[in-house]
């Protein structure tokens, strides 16, 4: 290993500096973005609580510490398992027949309003999927949906987009599998229709970015929707993409997986971070098809990161048709036997020892000092996350000295 290889580049980028203790004392954060980072840096440690397992030798001293972690969207190492076990369970839990999946994004000038009010973000999934579910519904078929919400582009700005993937076909009422496919310039009108219909319908209940705050009434709102996207000649600036169907699920729920819980910037980009006050992270630029270089400060880095963290019960993913949660016990292995596939089986999930054993190779309840097994002496409650908050806060003030020069 690399002696400038840091294990948990996420973390050292929080807290080298003083960083995220200065962020905390000088700048307005959500909640959420507080609790999350908060968590993410008590994660594996005995402030989260721990078990304690001590060698069933008498005469061993060997005392073990499994501490427990914090399960957030801000983990990294969390996130990778959580992102993981969905991939895995998907993979083998969607029917085997053609999907397709697409991009449904808009124009530069709305993303502003969607980051400030957030709670309009919920609605952004079933306008993407309205007019599959529409066309799919006149054939009277029942067809498969799954999608998520991207917030972030390459350079970790503010980027407001859905994924979608669908079946290329669905079932019908004599439990028979019928093939179908989807109109791109349909499906990207009503898209298209449905945010604008929205946004015009919430004038007066939404707050408005500084940019916009010279529109006084709704007509002027009305113009500045209707006219979003389009450029000089008229035309309408909403990318829809259709990517090529595929024979199976596996490859978009590897896509889509990647945006469940894992944070904006991956570990790797990171893994030689060396604690300094600025960073550069290397991106793939789609208008020139080169990879750039975009410098930024440790600050900015993270409060790029912090503003990707979902709202609290927000669910990044989302289902529609035979893979709705409220049917698809019912619905799902009727799909699977249409296309000649056995009910759907879950894997028991996968467990720290299972865990250790696959990627370490070692019985992590192995005493490493006589070769005994560790047994379970006791387990250690940590503290609530008001108290990690509290204790966190506390910790800010007492780090952050204010520079005066």
């Amino acid at each position: 290993m690399r002696a400038d290889f840091q294990p948990k580049p996420l973390k050292l980028l929080f807290e080298r500096n003083n960083a995220w203790a200065a962020i905390m004392e000088t700048t307005q954060l959500r909640d959420i973005e507080i609790e999350v980072v908060t968590k993410m840096l008590a994660c594996g440690t005995t402030m989260m609580g721990f078990r304690q397992y001590c060698c069933e030798n008498e005469d061993c001293a060997h005392q073990k510490l499994v501490c427990f972690t914090c399960k957030g969207r801000g983990c990294p190492s969390c996130g990778t398992k959580a992102t993981d076990t969905w991939i895995d369970t998907n993979i083998m839990r969607l029917p085997d027949v053609e999907w397709q999946h697409g991009t449904f994004t808009m124009p530069d000038s709305l993303w502003l309003l969607f980051e400030l009010n957030r709670w309009l973000l919920g609605k952004l999934f079933p306008f993407a999927a309205d007019n599959l579910l529409y066309a799919a519904k006149k054939r009277g078929l029942t067809m498969g949906i799954f999608g998520a919400l991207h917030t972030y582009g390459r350079k970790l700005n503010w980027n407001t987009h859905i994924h979608l993937s669908w079946t290329m076909g669905g079932i019908n009422q004599n439990e028979k599998w019928k093939s179908m496919q989807f109109d791109l310039a349909k499906v990207r009108k009503r898209w298209m229709w449905n945010i604008r219909q929205y946004l015009l319908s919430v004038w007066g209940k939404i707050y408005l970015p500084e940019s916009l705050q010279h529109i006084r009434d709704y007509d002027e709102w009305k113009r500045f929707i209707l006219n979003a996207g389009k450029n000089a000649e008229g035309k309408d600036y909403w990318h829809v993409y259709f990517a090529d169907p595929t024979s199976n699920a596996q490859k978009t729920a590897k896509y889509i997986g990647r945006y469940l819980k894992k944070p904006p910037v991956s570990g790797a980009r990171l893994a030689h971070y060396d604690g300094g006050s600025r960073i550069t992270l290397r991106f793939f630029d789609h208008n020139t098809g080169h990879y750039k270089n975009l410098d930024l400060t440790q600050k900015e880095l993270i409060l790029r990161l912090i503003k990707q963290i979902p709202e609290k019960h927000f669910r990044m993913i989302r289902y529609f048709g035979f893979l709705a949660n409220r049917v698809v016990g019912k619905l799902l292995d009727i799909v699977r036997k249409a296309v000649g596939q056995s009910a759907f089986k879950r894997k028991r999930s996968m467990t720290f020892t299972l865990l250790s054993q696959r990627f370490l190779g070692v019985d992590p309840f192995s005493c490493i000092l006589c070769g005994g097994r560790m047994k379970f002496s006791r387990f250690i409650e940590g503290l609530r996350i008001a108290q990690l908050v509290d204790h966190a806060l506390e910790i800010a003030r007492m780090r952050y000295v204010p520079f005066l020069g």
